[in-house]
């Protein structure tokens, strides 16, 4: 932590909380010895989603002035280890779930921020030349290696429906993981301008590892999983506060495959949050999938 700071910031550290960490990649906030708070964020020399690539998409974002992100400080590699590291501004810790949590906003309304927010970026064009994460051909082949395969099998009518509903005319860059913990309150709470002279949210928006390009569906999809809204009425408030068109019978496939994917790499692989992943299933597949695998 004290090279990144020095060698990208250009200040040692006096004091840093580690945010979380996973494993690829681990997030802390620090303050810095000249009064700056930032956030470092270390990734794996193996990972695929590399410093580099998250600060170009992030300048990308920036400049299109349509969602806010933190301010690029750094990146590169960390002398003498073996990761890499991203340092951007602290946005703050006060995160959509925390609002939540603490009672200063309903769950419906963070939902709405999500959507407004998601529709903003999904007007954004995907850069060129930027490594984005994999596609869904290579998400499914991946999924059958690692997925049970009578919950995989149990999945491919979702599957069908997704390779014959995201056409190439609708395609947008996702976010990827856009839930409550990924996006922080700005400080005002008001509409500002943004570059372009019209009004958006003032949150900031972060964490762009799994930036890839798909149908809208998937999107909206994989934030209905990972905020827990997979009633029937949470998609259709979803898709209605999101305020683009949306092929229902694809964002339910979708909805079926995040859950999928997101049980089969965090509950059974790394063992995370396993009661979460098997609730979520249950609402997402029918009951007889679920209680086959768990």
């Amino acid at each position: 932590m004290e090279r990144a700071c020095a060698e990208l910031a250009g200040a040692a550290p006096t004091e840093t909380v580690r945010v979380r960490t996973g494993p690829k990649t681990a997030v802390y906030r620090v303050q810095l010895a000249d009064g700056r708070r930032v956030v470092v964020k270390l990734f794996a020399a193996d990972v695929s989603h590399s410093a580099a690539d998250e600060a170009r998409l992030l300048a990308v974002v920036a400049e299109s002035g349509r969602v806010r992100v933190p301010a690029v400080i750094g990146h590169g590699p960390v002398p003498g280890l073996t990761v890499c590291a991203l340092i951007t501004s602290d946005a703050g810790s006060n995160t959509l779930r925390d609002a939540v949590r603490a009672g200063q906003m309903p769950l419906p309304a963070a939902l709405l921020r999500l959507a407004l927010l998601m529709a903003a970026f999904h007007t954004i064009e995907a850069p060129a030349g930027v490594r984005l994460a994999p596609g869904i051909g290579q998400q499914v082949s991946a999924l059958a290696t690692n997925c049970p395969r009578q919950l995989f099998v149990r999945l491919a009518p979702a599957l069908e429906v997704i390779a014959g509903g995201a056409r190439r005319e609708r395609l947008v860059w996702c976010h990827g993981d856009l839930h409550l913990e990924n996006v922080i309150r700005g400080a005002d709470r008001r509409l500002i301008a943004g570059l372009s002279g019209e009004p958006h949210l003032p949150e900031y928006v972060v964490d762009f590892e799994a930036a890839t390009v798909e149908a809208p569906e998937y999107d909206l999809a994989q934030t209905l999983v990972t905020c827990d809204a997979l009633e029937p009425s949470d998609r259709v408030f979803m898709a209605a506060a999101y305020g683009r068109p949306v092929d229902t019978p694809l964002l339910d496939a979708y909805v079926a495959f995040q859950a999928v994917r997101g049980w089969t790499y965090a509950a059974r692989r790394e063992g995370r949050d396993r009661d979460a992943w098997a609730a979520r299933l249950r609402l997402a597949l029918p009951p007889q999938t679920e209680r086959t695998v768990l």
